[in-house]
């Protein structure tokens, strides 16, 4: 039976979810409500079709590309920001806001100026949202040597930030090789020396295989001598200083452990 809804589920990565807007977008045109979800719906509704849609590269491509030509570079920066967060709704607030800016032979390059829409507010909270941690991110990432003199860093981000950490740290450590690694999503950002980092996903970080740091207590105490060093202990202020720095984000920090 050709029910009126579809939900299309995708993967959950900003391939996974432009290539559910492109496949959503025809059969908005026919007239059918287009959900798009990250996960199999536990509970779905009755007259509901579930499809099934493989990440495409090329499709993902295509709109994206539409997104930054038509829509300009805060639409498509406010996008992809929703799209990596991990709002359980993000991929259908995408595809609305989408629907709503270009629907109709429509070009709405202010369409995030529209906070009265649920959607497009819920869009912009999420991209404050994940602009704010990816930032926190850029100075509270910590590097340690491991064999191979590959610099390695684990993380454990709220938000799939891994992939839009690739171009800060390959500005800083170009000539490095480096590694960052999100322990929740079991996926890497790797970087050889002097090219472009890439993503790898499924990605198990053996511990008792040579990945340890090696003279690790070495560089950890050095590193937790300079920060005692520059400490000014009468002016501590443990309250403020979590406020700056969450205690989400310490458990991978050297200072911290």
């Amino acid at each position: 039976m050709d029910f009126d809804k579809r939900i299309l589920v995708c993967e959950d990565s900003l391939e996974g979810i432009f290539t559910g807007v492109y496949d959503g977008w025809k059969w908005k045109l026919r007239g059918k409500q287009v959900e798009i979800s990250v996960r199999e719906p536990e509970y779905p509704d009755f007259f509901t079709t579930i499809m099934t849609v493989p990440a495409d590269t090329e499709k993902a491509g295509k709109v994206l590309r539409t997104i930054s030509s038509r829509l300009g570079h805060a639409v498509y920066e406010a996008l992809c920001y929703a799209a990596v967060s991990c709002c359980p709704d993000k991929g259908t607030l995408v595809f609305r806001v989408l629907w709503m800016a270009l629907s109709g032979r429509k070009c709405d390059r202010r369409i995030l100026e529209n906070l009265a829409d649920p959607d497009v507010n819920m869009v912009a909270k999420l991209r404050i949202k994940v602009w704010h941690e990816l930032h926190r991110f850029y100075g509270f990432v910590r590097f340690r040597e491991i064999s191979g003199s590959v610099l390695f860093s684990e993380i454990a981000p709220e938000n799939d930030i891994l992939e839009m950490l690739g171009t800060h740290f390959t500005d800083r450590f170009p000539n490095e090789n480096w590694m960052i690694y999100d322990s929740g999503r079991k996926k890497v950002l790797l970087h050889p020396r002097g090219q472009a980092p890439y993503i790898q996903k499924n990605a198990v970080i053996d511990r008792n295989a040579g990945n340890e740091p090696v003279q690790k207590e070495e560089y950890e105490e050095l590193w937790k001598r300079f920060c005692y060093s520059v400490t000014i202990q009468e002016r501590k202020n443990p309250h403020l200083q979590q406020q700056f720095l969450p205690l989400k984000f310490r458990s991978n920090m050297t200072e911290f452990e």
